[in-house]
């Protein structure tokens, strides 16, 4: 019976070791998200990377924090400077300006179904992934 329970704790361990975030380098990103970081943050640099199963968490030396899929596609972008547009659905990004012309686009996070825009003024704007408007909501 102890016998079991050292291999148990053992296996676990080594488990929640392979699945652990690990540290890597910009050059290991996949070539999508530097082709992306290269094009819409010229002069930045990654300042720190890491890798998680299947995907990436870059931070650039602005204080940009970008997360990837494994194919290198961008699912998260935070950049107090504001997100690039050309990033974003274009429907998505029209709504934004138009409801909320002084605020700037803060964070943008998308998955197949969905795109949630979180602007200066703390609101937060939902769309479909055509870039429809769903709602919206005071983040406080």
């Amino acid at each position: 019976m102890k016998k079991l329970m050292i291999v148990l704790v053992v296996l676990m361990v080594t488990v929640s070791a392979a699945f652990a975030d690990r540290v890597v380098s910009a050059d290991s990103l996949p070539q999508t998200a530097k082709d992306l970081i290269a094009q819409y943050f010229p002069g930045k640099s990654v300042m720190y990377a890491e890798a998680d199963f299947n995907e990436y968490e870059v931070n650039l030396n602005d204080g940009t924090e970008i997360q990837f899929s494994g194919k290198g596609e961008w699912e998260e972008i935070k950049c107090y400077t504001g997100v690039p547009e050309a990033l974003l659905n274009a429907a998505a990004v029209s709504y934004a300006k138009q409801q909320y012309p002084d605020a700037v686009i803060i964070q943008a996070e998308k998955d197949w179904r969905s795109i949630e825009l979180k602007l200066s003024n703390r609101m937060e704007l939902y769309f479909d992934a055509n870039g429809n408007f769903l709602g919206m909501k005071y983040d406080d």
